[in-house]
């Protein structure tokens, strides 16, 4: 996280009596969603208001931008009972409402323009000094928008892999004794994405030296669905090359 964080604070601090838009974009399951939970953790204090609208993507498709828009309304100005009945309504409340609230809003896993248009808008919405992130699969929908800049988030190192492995598999930052070759070979599979160290770990925690044999020989024959599903799409954000090929290189891992 301290490795990230460097060039987001950067960023962040770039103009501080100015509106800033970050995006952070990278594959599923890569990590944006922790790491903006982590910047907000770490800056919210220091504004007038804050906001986390989760799912973005999911929650558009199910409830409408109009919820959305309520929401994030109402969790800024901390008031329950506001009522928004179309979208361009909820712009003018933003518009009306928010200018003198210095505040720090993210937008999770985000990917279409309207999205941002409706719950990002433009610099004009906020106060001077407020923050706005995004987090995003689709570096193309920030462009679009507009963003001040863009933080790209790659995968674990090897080094970093190994140790949140380690922390699921056996709830400390390294291996027991005896488990070390093991580790670093389940460690290859997830190829630096924390969400699939995360799913090795997890299922291998409490298991005995056998079990993990066996579970290191199935995987290399046939990826556990979980597993394939991670990797299939890190594979497809990185090449776009096709279904065929993905699923062959998956089972070559």
């Amino acid at each position: 996280m301290d490795s990230q964080m460097k060039e987001i604070d950067l960023f962040l601090g770039i103009g501080l009596d100015d509106i800033h838009m970050l995006g952070i974009c990278g594959m599923g399951g890569i990590g944006k969603t922790t790491l903006a939970k982590f910047v907000l953790d770490k800056i919210s204090y220091q504004f007038d208001g804050s906001c986390f609208l989760a799912n973005v993507r999911e929650v558009s498709l199910t409830q409408g931008l109009v919820a959305l828009r309520q929401q994030l309304i109402s969790k800024l100005l901390i008031e329950r009972n506001i009522n928004i009945w179309d979208v361009d309504g909820g712009c003018n409340e933003i518009g009306r409402r928010l200018q003198c609230k210095r505040v720090v809003v993210i937008l999770d896993d985000a990917d279409q323009l309207e999205q941002l248009q409706a719950l990002a808008g433009m610099h004009d919405w906020f106060r001077l000094g407020s923050r706005i992130i995004i987090t995003t699969r689709d570096q193309h929908v920030l462009v679009r928008h507009g963003v001040d800049n863009v933080h790209m988030v790659d995968g674990l190192s090897h080094e970093e892999a190994l140790q949140l492995f380690c922390w699921k598999a056996f709830r400390k930052g390294h291996p027991t004794d005896g488990y070390l070759e093991l580790s670093v070979q389940m460690v290859s599979h997830a190829v630096g994405l924390p969400l699939a160290l995360e799913v090795l770990g997890s299922f291998l925690f409490g298991r005995s030296e056998a079990e993990w044999k066996d579970a290191l020989d199935r995987l290399k024959k046939v990826p556990d669905r979980r597993i394939f599903e991670i990797l299939k799409n890190k594979l497809r954000w990185a090449a776009g090359t096709s279904e065929e090929n993905i699923s062959g290189c998956c089972l070559f891992l």
